[in-house]
C-alpha cells in the first residue's frame, strides 16, 4: 500500500518549537504551554515550557492539543497554583521564559 500524500502526519511531526498549546500531564489539567526546541534522547516525546510555573516537561504527542479552539474547553474552571498565571502569560507574554 502506497501511503497518500493527504494522510495527516504523525502528531509530533505537526508540533514546532514556539507553538502555543495545551499540555496534559498525569494528576493535573490541560495546562497553558509552549512547545520547545526538541532535544537528542527525547524521541517520541514533546518538550513544553509551562506558562505560569516555568516548568519544562516532555510529553507524548497525545497529550499536546493547539492552544487556539481549545480555550475554553481547556482555559478555565481550574484552581490549580499557576493556572490563572498561565493563562495570563499565554495571552500577554508567550514569549516569557
Amino acid at each position: 500500500l502506497q501511503k497518500s500524500s493527504r494522510m495527516p502526519r504523525k502528531a509530533e511531526d505537526r508540533l514546532k518549537a514556539g507553538d502555543l498549546v495545551f499540555a496534559k500531564m498525569k494528576g493535573f489539567p490541560y495546562w497553558p504551554a509552549r512547545v520547545c526546541k526538541s532535544e537528542a534522547g527525547y524521541k517520541k516525546r514533546v518538550p513544553v515550557f509551562f506558562f505560569g510555573t516555568h516548568q519544562i516537561g516532555h510529553l507524548p504527542p497525545r497529550n499536546i492539543v493547539p492552544y487556539t479552539g481549545n480555550k475554553l474547553k481547556y482555559g478555565g474552571g481550574t484552581f490549580f497554583k499557576g493556572f490563572a498565571e498561565g493563562m495570563w502569560e499565554i495571552q500577554n507574554s508567550p514569549g516569557v521564559g
